[in-house]
This record gives C-alpha cells, sequence and structure tokens, in this order.
C-alpha cells in the first residue's frame, strides 16, 4: 500500500515562486521542441534500402509478403514484438513491457495514419498459433502477423542468436554493449527477442527499409511514458531523478519494470 510518507515530494513553494520556476523551465522545453524538430528532419533525410528479401508471413488470413502488410497504403510501421519464449522464461507469450505498449494503441482506430497513408502492425517470431490466442485474449484489433520460420528477425537484429549471426542490438555489437554497461539485454539463453520498430516506404511494387530503432528508441511512438513524463512522479522506475519518486505503483498493477538505462543511446 502507498503511503504518503514513501514519496519524496516535490518543494512546496509560493503561485509567484512556481510561476518563475515554471518560465525558467518552458525556455528549456522550447530549445528541447526545436531541437526534436532538427531530429525529425534528420531522420526524414535518411537515405533508404531496397528490401530484395522475399519474406513471408502467417495472419489470420494465411501467408502475407511484406508488401502485403502495407494493406494497400504507401508506408508501414511495424513494431517487433518481443515474445517469452518457454526455454528462456517460465512463459510463453507477449512480453509484458510490449504488450503494455501496444495496449495502448491496439484497441483504437488508426484513422491518422491511414489517412496519411501509413500502415501499422505487429510481427514477433512466435508461430501465429500462439499469438492469435494471445491477441484474441487481450482484447486487441491491430494486425500482428508470425514471422515464425523466417529471416525477418534475425535480418533486423530483435531475435539474436550468435549460432546464425554475430549479435547486434541497437547498432552495437556484443562487445561495444559490454564496454557500455549495456550487456544486461543478452542475459537470456539463446535465441531470445528484443523489441524494436522499423519503417518501409512502397514505391509501386518496390519496398524500401527507411529506418529502425531499438530499446528506448522506441518510445517516439508516445503512449503512456511520455504522459508520465509530464507528471510530478514521472514513471516511478528507480532510475529517473530526483530519487524518491517511484510509487510502486507499477509493479502493483501487473506491469513489468523496465530495464533500459536513463540514457537514450544505449
Amino acid at each position: 500500500m502507498i503511503t504518503t510518507n514513501s514519496i519524496e515530494y516535490p518543494p512546496i513553494v509560493s503561485r509567484d515562486e512556481w510561476l518563475a520556476a515554471r518560465m525558467r523551465l518552458l525556455e528549456t522545453e522550447k530549445e528541447f521542441t526545436k531541437a526534436r524538430d532538427r531530429l525529425n528532419t534528420r531522420r526524414r533525410e535518411l537515405p533508404m534500402v531496397q528490401m530484395e528479401k522475399d519474406y513471408v508471413f502467417e495472419g489470420p488470413g494465411g501467408n502475407a509478403r511484406l508488401i502485403d502488410l502495407f494493406a494497400g497504403r504507401q508506408q508501414l510501421i511495424v513494431y517487433h514484438f518481443m515474445w517469452l519464449w518457454e526455454k528462456c522464461q517460465p512463459l510463453d507469450e507477449g512480453c509484458r513491457s510490449c504488450s503494455g505498449w501496444a495496449d495502448q494503441i491496439a484497441r483504437g482506430h488508426f484513422t491518422s495514419l491511414h489517412a496519411r497513408g501509413t500502415s501499422l502492425v505487429l510481427i514477433s517470431r512466435a508461430p501465429f498459433a500462439k499469438i492469435a490466442p494471445f491477441k484474441k485474449r487481450m482484447g486487441w484489433t491491430i494486425p500482428w502477423y508470425s514471422s515464425f520460420g523466417g529471416d525477418f528477425n534475425h535480418d533486423f537484429n530483435v531475435t539474436l542468436d550468435e549460432s546464425v549471426a554475430p549479435i547486434v542490438y541497437n547498432y552495437r555489437s556484443k562487445e561495444e554493449h559490454e564496454r557500455a554497461g549495456t550487456s544486461y539485454y543478452f542475459g537470456d539463453d539463446q535465441p531470445f527477442d528484443l523489441p524494436g520498430m522499423s519503417c518501409f516506404l512502397r514505391r509501386d511494387d518496390e519496398v524500401f527499409h527507411t529506418y529502425s530503432t531499438y530499446g528506448r528508441g522506441t518510445e517516439a511512438a508516445g503512449g503512456a511514458y511520455y504522459l508520465l513524463d509530464l507528471t510530478a512522479l514521472g514513471r516511478q522506475e528507480d532510475w529517473e531523478e530526483p530519487k524518491g519518486r517511484a510509487t510502486g505503483m507499477g509493479a502493483a498493477a501487473g506491469s513489468e519494470k523496465i530495464r533500459y538505462p536513463d540514457q537514450y543511446d544505449e
């Protein structure tokens, strides 16, 4: 049970003192907004790579190629949904963190995306026979496909298996992660899955890969984390500053604590 004594509250000040502090922060927020706009511009300026492999996925309608996942639209966003395998976890189901991200959007409508010629799908390495009941249990309507038995997850570095290829995640090798102190990504038995997000663009019948991001980079899609960032208690994760704001509510609600560090580039 959460008590008022278990939280380190912000200092109490007068309205004038609060307003002065808020105005100082506003200047920093404006700088960040402009920096984010510049970052988004650089993302759009990235070159693209033509997809040569003919990936095949399984969905509710049977087999589908990558171009089919666009559903006739020009752009495709793929969320690489991490699956917790029985050999690696005491579970055989979708990752709780990925589920938390998907649950914020998967029951909704995609009107704004579709109006801009963009489709959003989930892809997991699990067999579709396992995905379908999990999706039904969660009450989701978002398209979800299986890449089981194919190269897609390996090629996009979200299934890590040294017997298939050297480990690379978030554009770092295993050795680079060890030097950076982020080797916690590799604590499970291989092969194992990790989350990510990839974007694709169509030109007639040609498909191009334009962008992929991993780890905390997937937060760029928004969701509850960005809303919690606006609050006094924040995400209530142990790594956040100032200390003493973590209430334990996330654990009490059954959500999984994120292992990501507080540095975006890791």
